[in-house]
């Protein structure tokens, strides 16, 4: 096989072997950016779903502490609406009436000042559960919010670690790509150089000899003619 052959081959073989290294390296990061793109996208997902469940929490917590400090400054007109005192008001006052009735006194003034007692006693009762029903849903809003807080906090800080995760996968391919066809170039330089070592040495083996002045004779190329009498 000729050097120029040789050389030829060799130079196809590094190049190939190049090629498929340099694939191999581009699956493997694309692999990696892949498996991260996967999770970022379930950590998407699951923030979203974890937004919306505990979104009514969070409601809850921030109406009932609108609530609360409605009455903190006075305002009592949730509390005489609501559907516990509103139950409670109802049937008490129904059993003073029917009592009341039965002892002939429905239309008195006792009557009326057992309906004034018992409302101002149900309402300094039911004022305290109404202010501990408040505080327990607006208690349970901040947990939600505490939460979402921490949970938000771990979603980023996984989240980064995914991009990190891409980032660098990206800059493996780009860093393995260099250093694959670096190495490449220097193989073909390497052959280059040892072809021409090759190529000089072979001419240095087959030099020309001196020239030397030999006397070469010629053949004689003189004719002879004939000659003729006439006559």
């Amino acid at each position: 096989m000729g050097v120029v052959t040789a050389a030829v081959i060799g130079g196809v073989a590094t190049l190939g072997a190049a090629a498929m290294a340099n694939k191999g390296a581009k699956d493997a990061s694309r692999a990696a950016s892949n498996s991260a793109q996967a999770g970022l996208n379930e950590q998407r997902d699951a923030r979203e779903q974890f937004q919306q469940n505990i979104s009514p929490y969070l409601g809850a917590g921030s109406n009932s502490l609108a609530r609360l400090q409605a009455v903190n400054d006075g305002d009592y007109t949730d509390f005489y609406n609501a559907p516990d005192y509103k139950a409670a008001q109802e049937q008490g006052t129904n059993a003073l009436m029917r009592a009341a009735a039965a002892r002939g006194g429905l239309r008195s003034g006792g009557a009326d000042a057992d309906l004034l007692r018992f409302g101002q006693g149900l309402a300094a009762q039911q004022l305290g559960s109404y202010r501990n029903s408040l505080m327990g849903l607006a208690q349970m809003g901040q947990n939600a919010a505490v939460g979402a807080g921490q949970l938000g906090q771990q979603n980023a800080n996984a989240m980064g670690s995914l991009y990190g995760v891409q980032g660098q996968a990206a800059s493996d391919a780009a860093t393995n790509k260099a250093n694959i066809y670096g190495n490449a170039l220097q193989g073909l330089a390497g052959t280059a150089s040892q072809y021409l070592a090759n190529r000089q040495s072979a001419y240095s083996n087959n030099q020309i000899g001196p020239v030397t002045r030999q006397q070469i004779s010629m053949p004689s190329t003189s004719v002879q003619v004939p000659k003729y009498r006439y006559g």
